[in-house]
């Protein structure tokens, strides 16, 4: 199944709002999908309905976003309440079984199926998308190279995006709710404001003479905006335990764009790609690579997680790594 999916995401172009919905629907009922029960929850409860109001939430009768509790690896309940955060458990959920560069094919699909989703929706395009996944070659030294790496076909990952920013309305109703999914498993409190938004402060960015205010994204990354508050989460049991993690953001935009001087767009040239260094040469030379913001590294550090940043660890491989 894996193979079709990644051709079919990566062909997609002029698309409206029916053509996903139709596409998305046949992945989410795909008769030999073992989470097809919970991936028609997240369509008929999100995806759907959002790209039938070209809303990237919706509302619920109460006035509050909606939003659907299905299981996500570790956390038996997770809330799932905007369009992109759904994608993300669909393209995490979309196959039983996939590789490391295959779980990096698809966070760079999922990419792409942002870029293209939030045209429809009447958004901005989520800057980033994140992966969390299981790593046997996580917090060892650093001088590894490519050629070290070797994950076999089960890989357990998780793909969730920061929220968009700056257009649109519910942004803060979905960030509430993906601070009370991550405070129903995180013991140690959140700071607030925001370790990013403290160091926004101490180098007076976006302050002026204004207050702090812990929800706004003029004043940093407020709790709840990164993919992080979705993806540690659902392996929130691996993180506190430390069984060795691994993360990896990519910047939207770098992916979806020509890289500069040459007619090559990342995520149409990852599927193409089968060698491991091949892909980490292409995200470095477009610029996608994100590493873990602050807030993201105070959850890790606080619940003392041994998790690996591969944006970092990525860009340090020489370019004949591997």
């Amino acid at each position: 199944m894996l193979p079709q999916l990644l051709a079919s995401i990566t062909s997609i172009s002029n698309i409206s709002a029916p053509l996903i919905s139709s596409y998305l629907r046949r992945l989410c009922f795909h008769p030999i999908n073992p989470n097809k029960l919970y991936l028609s929850r997240v369509f008929e409860g999100i995806l759907n309905p959002c790209l039938e109001t070209g809303r990237h939430y919706v509302n619920g009768t109460n006035g509050k976003v909606h939003s659907v509790r299905v299981p996500f690896h570790e956390h038996k309940e997770m809330e799932i309440s905007d369009y992109f955060s759904a994608l993300g458990y669909l393209l995490t959920h979309a196959t039983s079984s996939a590789s490391f560069t295959q779980a990096i094919h698809l966070l760079s699909c999922y990419a792409e199926w942002c870029r293209v989703s939030s045209s429809v929706l009447n958004i901005n395009t989520p800057t980033v998308v994140q992966m969390l996944f299981d790593d046997p070659n996580s917090c060892k030294s650093a001088s590894h190279t490519l050629a070290h790496y070797g994950y076999g076909n089960k890989l357990k990952f998780s793909l969730a995006s920061s929220i968009s920013a700056g257009k649109g309305e519910g942004r803060e109703d979905v960030r509430a709710k993906r601070i009370t999914a991550l405070q129903s498993v995180w013991s140690h409190p959140l700071l607030y404001p925001s370790p990013v938004q403290r160091a926004h402060a101490s180098a007076r960015i976006g302050y002026g003479r204004s207050p702090i205010e812990p929800s706004v994204e003029l004043f940093g990354t407020p709790w709840g905006h990164c993919g992080e508050s979705v993806s540690f989460p659902s392996m929130h049991k691996s993180i506190t335990l430390g069984r060795p993690l691994g993360t990896l953001a990519l910047n939207v935009k770098a992916m979806t764009c020509v890289i500069p001087g040459t007619n090559v767009v990342p995520v149409y040239a990852m599927p193409l790609l089968t060698s491991l260094a091949d892909m980490v040469e292409i995200l470095k030379i477009s610029g996608a690579l994100r590493p873990m913001c602050l807030n993201c590294l105070y959850l890790r550090n606080t619940a003392g997680g041994c998790i690996q940043d591969h944006a970092v660890k990525f860009s340090a491989f020489a370019d004949d790594a591997g």
